[in-house]
């Protein structure tokens, strides 16, 4: 559920200090909106050497030291001014603050940098803003801009918040060499604080946002001001009692030892907690969890609660715009499906070194999990890519890299993220709550290579938002010649890897779980499901695809999921999903087949298949598990045109996804079924 606005969220904070005017503290990480290549408005673009942009307007009222300022002039050396008269920019940076520095001026990290060409990301300085008044943020953004005393490059943000304050983060880079000054000083060069520097070395971060380093400063002019910066609820509550917790923010120059703690529901009465033993010092952030729990009726209704924070100290909070955040939230039952499965979409390429270890953690996981864990791989720039409009929805950008159900995890600033959380984070999603069950039917006709697919949501619970079905075609065992697909491989001198040895490239590699095609698009189709769901509703979404002759038809899988559709990054999940296999036979499943149903599904012992058939054929009916092999018999013989039941058993095998599959001489058909 989307937030009606966001506010700064400090994950962890390590120190703080205090300084003339401004106090400032440090922490590390920033999640979901921001993100350092987040699209934006070129302020400065190649070449820029020793240059100020031209003044760039400021959306909101913002104070500086006291004083309301209106636009801002950036500079290339990697900070912005306020002073609109100034008309150089400062490459040599210094102690703050100092008379003779450029003044005015916030420091994000200020030294001889440069906006040139390069064999990397191209260099430029960028703002863009997010969130919604009175709690919106406008971001400058320095992108892989070069150090000229150095090597390497680095991403540095100012981040002005509408009600009031900013902070400094440094994102992503290797610069070395060189070192910066970072804080933040007033017009007359008088007064400043001086986080970092002047001799301080760009740290060691990596392209993901929970090791940002976050400077934040706050006007020591302000002595209470306390803010709910974080909700617990995650959009969703049961039938019962609910807990309302989340976090509070201190943005205040004393600290906080007492407040009270409200919420309302949908702009009824306000439930007040009196909170006090706490002591919430200047920057930092702490839990918080009401004494009276929300108390849910019944499902199947949307809600909009409201937190906020007053009485900080016995005093009136001085700034009242970030009190409060307020969430839309659901009402359900709180019943679960009894079957998840989480899906891992990969971003590879042949071309990547590291991809290969990609391969393996995938593969890992689909062995440790099998049923559970769907793979699919999604290539890059190589001869199995293909314009799929994933990667440039969830702006992949690295490789290898992951999508584990679309979902924004902790310490992540979106839903890319790198292979050493894949199995941790894709587990996790296994216990998942969800409220539907997804099923995967197909047919296949041979004779014009085309797949049939329905992709079906049988909904145990109540549910609300954009859902859509979507589909993922992917075939195993892809091998090729040349550079678009012999895998580069970074672990071939790696002792004890699984390709120590292999080479590199790895010729003749074969690539598994190759995404080949998607009918939905990246996010699927719009109008199928409502977007209020209640328990026992069924809805389902048919696709058909064609397989191109050099595809091989035998290696081919199935894979469906409901995923929630938004532009906005962490709520866009997949929601549940599963996979089936392609029998390579031909099957026309509308003069063939009426009906084929597995029941009860899930199983353990006894079970019945109802065949209904339009002509009399001759048939085989086994069971396949996931790696296609057959495990099991359950009929034989000649079936008449009508209905027929046979009876089966589970036997002895073990618990987990397997395939019913009629065999005939035009063709096959399959249906899941869950062993408990």
């Amino acid at each position: 559920m989307k937030k009606i606005f966001t506010i700064l969220s400090c994950i962890a904070i390590t120190s703080a200090v205090s300084a003339q005017n401004y106090s400032t503290s440090t922490s590390t990480g920033t999640a979901d909106p921001y993100a350092y290549n987040n699209a934006g408005t070129a302020v400065l673009a190649i070449p820029s050497l020793d240059v100020l942009s031209s003044a760039q307007t400021i959306p909101f009222s913002f104070n500086f030291y006291g004083s309301a300022v209106t636009s801002y002039k950036a500079s290339d050396n990697g900070y912005i001014t306020f002073d609109a008269a100034a008309t150089t920019s400062d490459p040599a940076n210094a102690a703050i603050p100092s008379a003779g520095g450029p003044n005015n001026a916030i420091y994000a990290f200020w030294d001889d940098l440069g906006v040139i060409s390069g064999s990397g990301s191209p260099d430029e300085v960028v703002s863009f803003n997010y969130g919604t008044a009175p709690n919106r943020v406008h971001v400058i953004q320095w992108y892989s801009v070069t150090p000229a005393s150095g090597t390497g490059f680095l991403y540095a943000a100012i981040r002005l918040y509408e009600c009031g304050d900013f902070d400094i983060v440094l994102n992503y880079g290797n610069a070395s060499g060189m070192t910066g000054t970072v804080g933040c000083e007033n017009a007359a060069g008088s007064a400043g604080t001086m986080a970092e520097g002047p001799s301080f070395s760009y740290p060691g971060v990596g392209s993901v946002g929970n090791d940002d380093v976050v400077y934040s400063f706050f006007w020591d002019g302000i002595t209470t001001d306390a803010a709910i910066t974080a909700s617990d609820l995650s959009g969703m509550v049961s039938v019962g009692n609910n807990t309302v917790s989340g976090e509070i923010s201190n943005y205040g120059s004393a600290p906080i030892t007492s407040y009270d703690l409200n919420y309302s529901i949908d702009g009824g009465t306000a439930v007040t907690d009196n909170i006090t033993g706490v002591n919430i010092a200047t920057g930092a952030s702490t839990t918080f969890s009401h004494a009276t729990p929300w108390n849910i009726p019944a499902g199947g209704a949307n809600h909009t609660i409201c937190i906020w924070a007053d009485n900080i100290n016995g005093n009136a909070d001085e700034r009242t715009c970030n009190d409060q955040i307020c969430e839309d939230v659901f009402s359900a039952n709180g019943t679960g499906a009894s079957n998840v499965a989480v899906v891992v979409e990969e971003f590879s390429g042949a071309w990547c070194g590291w991809c290969v270890d990609g391969a393996v953690v995938l593969e890992d996981m689909l062995t440790s999990y099998p049923g559970e864990i769907i793979g699919v791989t999604v290539h890059d720039n190589d001869d199995m890519e293909y314009a799929e409009g994933i990667r440039s929805a969830f702006g992949v950008t690295a490789y290898p890299n992951a999508l584990i159900d679309r979902f924004v995890f902790p310490g992540e600033a979106d839903e890319p993220h790198s292979r050493s959380a894949w199995e941790a984070n894709a587990v996790s999603r296994l216990g998942k709550y969800t409220p539907v069950e997804v099923g995967v039917s197909h047919s296949y006709d041979a004779a014009t290579r085309t797949i049939t697919a329905t992709v079906t949501a049988d909904y145990v619970d109540y549910a609300s938002g954009d859902m859509r079905f979507n589909l993922e075609i992917t075939e195993d065992g892809v091998t090729g010649t040349g550079s678009g697909y012999d895998q580069v491989n970074f672990t071939n001198t790696t002792a004890g890897h699984p390709y120590e040895g292999a080479g590199d490239p790895i010729v003749g590699f074969v690539h598994n779980h190759v995404l080949r095609a998607n009918p939905g698009g990246a996010y699927g189709n719009s109008g199928v499901i409502p977007s209020t769901v209640s328990p026992g509703s069924t809805y389902s979404e048919t696709f058909t695809y064609v397989i191109p002759a050099t595809y091989d038809e035998t290696k081919i899988n199935i894979v469906g999921f409901v995923n929630y559709y938004s532009t906005t990054i962490g709520e866009r999940e997949i929601m549940n999903a599963d996979e089936s296999p392609l029998s390579a036979a031909s099957i026309n499943e509308n003069t063939l087949f009426a009906g084929f149903t597995v029941a009860p599904n899930p199983v353990k012992g006894d079970f019945s298949l109802v065949l209904g058939l339009r002509q009399e054929i001759k048939a085989d009916i086994v069971i396949y598990n996931m790696n296609g092999q057959k495990v099991g018999n359950i009929a034989s013989g000649t079936y008449a045109a009508g209905e027929h039941k046979i009876g089966a058993n589970t036997g002895d095998l073990m618990a987990g996804i397997y395939y019913v599959t009629v065999i005939t001489e035009k063709g096959s058909f399959t249906e899941k079924l869950v062993i408990r």
